[in-house]
């Protein structure tokens, strides 16, 4: 079964805040999951080939021409700037 301080470092990279009372109940779920795909191993695979990709479609590509834009038009188009430079939220955390 997965330990209470496993179910707490998935909260955190998840950035999920759960309550004390909440564990149990994710320990028995996470572990239920765990459990059926283990029963994947179980499967007997041996005469089935192997497949990368059973559809017919490919990758479709374009040239990759760069084009130049107006700096000064797309800083001035977004609602926050400082010093010439777009400002955006914070996306990194230091936890």
């Amino acid at each position: 079964m997965i330990s209470e301080q496993e179910i707490k470092n998935i909260a955190k990279l998840a950035h999920l805040k759960i309550k004390d009372e909440e564990i149990d109940k994710l320990r028995n779920d996470f572990s239920s999951i765990l459990d059926y795909v283990n029963k994947l191993g179980e499967v007997d695979v041996s005469q089935i080939s192997e497949t990368a990709n059973l559809s017919n479609f490919s990758n479709v590509e374009r040239d990759d021409i760069p084009s130049r834009f107006d700096k000064e038009l797309l800083i001035d188009s977004m609602p926050k700037q400082r010093n010439g430079y777009l400002e955006v939220k914070k996306v990194l955390y230091n936890d």
